[in-house]
């Protein structure tokens, strides 16, 4: 729970050399609870607590928007390409379903 909303890019290849498809992975903690665990010594079930939209942006154009559900893994990730248009940022604005709002952003390399 320490780690919640913490997130991280991994570009793969070189940054500084970025050209038409550029891959890189999204990585957000996040516990994504489904609500269907029971507690064995209380026997409740823990709410749910997932992630339920992502919004990827370079600069001011939106990549992608996901929107998620409890079939979210813990701690999900998301692979996905790009082509630079510009920008000097990737932005990401990730929200859960408790109500939870993370931001991050990141500088990216001139296009070669």
């Amino acid at each position: 729970m320490q780690r919640m909303g913490k997130m991280k890019f991994k570009f793969d290849g070189d940054k500084a050399t970025l050209s038409e498809a550029n891959p890189v992975q999204l990585l957000i903690s996040h516990p994504n609870i489904s609500g269907m665990q029971m507690d064995q010594i209380t026997r409740n079930y823990t709410p749910a607590h997932y992630v339920d939209q992502v919004e990827v942006w370079q600069g001011d154009e939106l990549i992608f928007r996901m929107e998620g559900g409890i079939s979210l893994s813990e701690d999900p990730n998301f692979r996905f390409t790009y082509a630079p248009n510009g920008a000097k940022t990737l932005r990401v604005v990730a929200h859960d379903n408790m109500g939870g709002s993370f931001k991050a952003e990141w500088p990216i390399a001139e296009a070669s």
